[in-house]
């Protein structure tokens, strides 16, 4: 597989011909991966928009693959999370003399406090009165109790259920649910909860020389933490910000400050992990503050030791993206409003935040008090070059570089890679001379297709499923199954960060007979074919339970579980609402 992927990176690096491509292609194949990986390129280095992409595309490209390392990935997670401890501590120490039953003020705080009284209003405004209720949701994800592929809604609801001891006081509240009185029913000796100390640690992919620290959350508590999140992406909007499709809006926001320099944009390091433990104490309301300590784990289960956390929250907590997203946007708009600026012009999404450059600084320092990292390799506030929510551009011009992060050994995966060259190359100009840069490594991509995948070819909407190319070379048909009991299939996309559009959701479906409404155009596609498990799995009143919550009647999909991949035909009707976005 190494191999295979050298051949289109030696092809890419034989037609950029930069310096950079000669060092990138001698380090690739003498094997050199760690070496690598810590390559970068500098926006700064660079005059020219073409040139920064020919060589960032090149240097990029591998940076996050699961590579043979001599670094320990693990152990660089785990160092993370102790250095972030350790600041945080520190942050608590130093902002707990604020805190307004325990004020502390020393000569030279008044203009601190004055800000944090200021901030406080904004936040609060913004998240207005608790809700008169939560409902208990679920995602896709692992929990305390729920691991491996037993993490489906069902499972979840059929597991001796978790709870932290601070959480206990909302079990009148759970009890009420479907979830309660289904296990009531078929389990009767699980349906008090089982209390644990905290989440417990484990890591996720994140690049080439480190994992990403996260946590698994008891499962009662991140069924509500998911709802508090819920609520809050929808009081957020009364600032503009957006936590559904903000991304589109970073994006174009960083284009146009890539021209006119108006904006900065800002990336923290560690944003969630360096939301210190009394943050939140400190400028949310009493009431809300209450609900979401109630709500968060203590404590974190690493390596066999307890640590008691002093972080407020941790990454796969359920309300954690919404609540540091509130936290920057109103801290920024606080100190915008304060300099005299118009705090309506502050974007956020996530640790992704775009101010007006003339208060750059101020913003910057504001999240150093409060004990944030703004990381200075991927912030810009000077020059042509910005980047947000998966976007960058350099005077204008998109310049972002496609990422590999595992080896492809399958059709789907090569599909993928010569889907994401062409998407940085073409964009949405098919003239483009980038085309002739990458085009040879898409052939390469190509060749370890087998040929009757190979002629899945359709429109960039429709993600992977297909080979993106041109119209003409689309595999279309006219005319929708027409044989009884014949399969035909429906997918649905979404956007990831990096603005690829990946697949979301892919349902077999059965044509009985023909269908006047399926007089469509349809697309050969090579297709996952889902795993469903169909509901005799679990018993009848956790069936009920969970078709309250919309799940479909013909079974459950653990996530990206496929049984395998097919070409199929894919409903694509040619209207505007389908096509790639301009």
């Amino acid at each position: 597989m190494v191999n295979q992927v050298l051949r289109v990176l030696n092809s890419l690096a034989d037609e950029v011909g930069t310096p950079r491509a000669l060092a990138v292609k001698l380090l690739a194949n003498a094997g050199e991966w760690t070496e690598l990986q810590q390559l970068r390129c500098r926006p700064q280095d660079y005059v020219d928009a073409e040139a920064y992409w020919q060589d960032n595309l090149l240097t990029e490209l591998l940076r996050k693959c699961d590579l043979p390392s001599d670094v320990d990935k693990e152990a660089a997670a785990v160092q993370t999370f102790l250095e972030c401890e350790l600041k945080n501590a520190a942050t608590n120490a130093r902002i707990s003399r604020f805190i307004p039953e325990t004020l502390l003020i020393e000569e030279g705080d008044e203009a601190v406090l004055h800000f944090i009284g200021e901030w406080r209003k904004e936040l609060n405004w913004v998240i207005g009165n608790l809700p008169d209720h939560l409902t208990p949701r679920f995602s896709g994800g692992a929990t305390y109790a729920d691991t491996g592929v037993l993490i489906t809604t069902p499972d979840k609801m059929s597991s001796a259920p978790t709870i932290y001891a601070e959480t206990r006081d909302l079990l009148p509240l759970w009890g009420e649910t479907a979830w309660s009185r289904a296990l009531v029913r078929e389990r009767p000796w699980q349906s008090d909860p089982l209390t644990v100390r905290g989440n417990i640690f484990f890591t996720v992919p994140k690049d080439g020389s480190k994992f990403r620290g996260c946590c698994k959350e008891s499962s009662i508590n991140v069924a509500y933490q998911l709802d508090v999140g819920r609520i809050w992406k929808q009081r957020l909007l009364r600032i503009g910000i957006d936590l559904k499709g903000g991304q589109h809006l970073h994006r174009n926001l960083a284009r146009e400050a890539s021209v006119d320099g108006k904006r900065a944009t800002i990336d923290m390091s560690n944003a969630s992990d360096t939301m210190c433990r009394l943050l939140p104490k400190l400028v949310v309301r009493r009431d809300w503050y209450e609900l979401l300590n109630s709500l968060r784990a203590p404590m974190t289960r690493m390596g066999g030791r307890w640590y008691r956390l002093e972080k407020f929250s941790s990454m796969r907590n359920g309300f954690t993206f919404e609540l540091e997203t509130a936290l920057f946007a109103t801290m920024a708009r606080t100190v915008i409003r304060l300099e005299g600026g118009d705090p309506d012009l502050v974007k956020c999404y996530g640790d992704d935040l775009i101010v007006p450059v003339e208060h750059y600084r101020s913003v910057v320092s504001a999240l150093r008090l409060f004990g944030f990292d703004p990381n200075m390799k991927k912030t810009f506030a000077e020059g042509p070059f910005r980047e947000s929510c998966g976007g960058d551009f350099f005077g204008g011009v998109p310049v972002r570089a496609h990422y590999l992060k595992d080896l492809p050994d399958e059709p789907q995966h090569w599909i993928s890679l010569a889907n994401g060259l062409r998407r940085v190359a073409i964009g949405h100009d098919r003239n483009s001379p980038r085309w002739r840069i990458v085009r040879r490594a898409w052939l390469r991509c190509l060749d370890h297709i087998p040929s009757h995948i190979r002629r899945c070819r359709g429109p960039e909407f429709l993600g992977d499923v297909v080979i993106h190319d041109d119209p003409e070379f689309w595999s279309v048909s006219k005319h929708a199954p027409r044989f009884r009991r014949e399969t035909a299939f429906e997918v649905t996309t979404k956007e990831d960060e990096n603005g690829d559009y990946v697949i979301a959701s892919s349902t077999v479906v059965v044509c009985e007979d023909r269908d006047p409404s399926w007089e469509s155009v349809y697309i050969h596609a090579y297709l996952p074919v889902p795993n469903v498990l169909p509901w005799h799995h679990w018993s009848p009143a956790v069936q009920l339970a969970s078709c309250t919550l919309g799940l479909p009647s013909t079974g459950v999909t653990p996530r990206g579980d496929v049984s395998g991949y097919r070409v199929g035909l894919v409903n694509a009707t040619l209207t505007s609402s389908w096509l790639p976005r301009p």
